[in-house]
């Protein structure tokens, strides 16, 4: 664990930062950000013990699952269909793209199908690391896929509604 000390740090200092510069998903992008460079730039830097990864997953999981509750369920049920037909539309062309790139580069057919796939980084990179996936490049596509919509969505959306 005394290991995955500089990687603590660096990336609660990442964070913390982007979370106060109003980077959407500050925290996430913001630690992972911050680890990548210090892992570029001191190769040497350990790895996250597997540990840290299962406390990670778990802490993820009671955020997500603590923000449930009756009345959201109740608001849910009127948007059920259309959310339902939504997510299978775009889970749908998420997997084919994930195929065409898995088809068109030299990534295993996991990797690329993760990286392709909608869904937040965290979530998509965890799915991943219980597969033969490579999460790191899952997690920079991911990336990428974020912070294109994140870009691009506001313009968009001006644009046909101004």
């Amino acid at each position: 664990m005394r290991k995955a000390f500089p990687l603590l740090v660096v990336g609660t200092t990442g964070a913390l930062a982007a979370d106060r510069l109003g980077i959407p998903a500050g925290l996430f992008i913001g630690a992972m950000l911050a680890v990548a460079t210090l892992k570029l730039l001191y190769p040497t830097v350990g790895e996250a013990p597997t540990a840290l990864k299962v406390i990670g997953g778990a802490l993820l999981g009671t955020a997500v699952g603590s923000t449930f509750n009756r009345a959201l369920l109740a608001q849910m049920g009127s948007l059920l269909l259309p959310t339902v037909g939504a997510t299978l539309a775009v889970t749908a062309t998420g997997l084919a793209l994930g195929w065409v790139l898995g088809r068109l580069t030299d990534l295993d057919m996991a990797t690329a199908l993760f990286c392709l796939t909608p869904g937040g980084v965290a979530e998509m990179v965890a799915a991943a690391q219980d597969t033969a996936a490579d999460i790191t490049v899952v997690a920079v596509l991911q990336l990428v896929r974020l912070t294109s919509v994140l870009l691009l969505a506001p313009v968009i959306i001006a644009w046909l509604f101004d």
